[in-house]
């Protein structure tokens, strides 16, 4: 008797736990969807797809900052966060520093998945991939495996496989959520 108070105890206090997360990520992403909905709707880009991408890469950290060196929510490099505000939006203003504030790091990683897509025609598979590895390696995977195009198993990097199945699934979630 007393080892299945000990169990129950535990029990509630993991679901408590997992309550309480559930809801710190849900009032985090509440908190910048009215930015994710603005810039979709400029750049024409599905709001759950960023959202999902937002999700994997910072769990709605703005200041969070990977290895690598990618910051902010959609964990933008600073190489790719100059490019798309100097060459895409015409933006003189870009710092590293910027890539912290929610507001221009959605602006700027929306807009970088639109060019993504345009590219690559809507392929999920392909954007996903391109976010995560770089757009100069999927081009050269293209090439060389053209099926990666529809089967993200196909994907030569261990860590971009997973990056891609981890967004998909998040991605197909959100999606079958949104529909009810």
């Amino acid at each position: 008797m007393k080892l299945f108070k000990i169990l129950s105890i535990i029990l509630i206090l993991f679901l408590l736990i997992v309550s309480v997360n559930m809801f710190i990520n849900i009032k985090r992403a509440l908190k910048y969807y009215p930015t994710i909905e603005k810039y979709c709707k400029r750049y024409k880009v599905d709001p759950l797809l960023a959202v999902s991408v937002i999700k994997a890469e910072s769990n709605f950290n703005p200041t969070a900052k990977s290895k690598k060196g990618a910051m902010g929510l959609m964990q933008i490099m600073p190489q790719t966060g100059k490019d798309v505000a100097e060459k895409y939006l015409n933006r003189t203003d870009f710092t590293e520093e910027k890539l912290y504030d929610p507001d221009y790091n959605i602006m700027t990683g929306v807009y970088y998945i639109k060019i993504l897509s345009d590219m690559f025609e809507e392929n999920t598979n392909l954007i996903l991939a391109s976010y995560n590895a770089g757009l100069g390696n999927v081009q050269k995977w293209r090439i060389e495996n053209p099926i990666i195009e529809y089967d993200p198993d196909e994907v030569p990097f261990k860590e971009t496989k997973k990056y891609v199945a981890k967004i998909s699934k998040i991605y197909a979630g959100l999606k079958k959520f949104d529909k009810k």
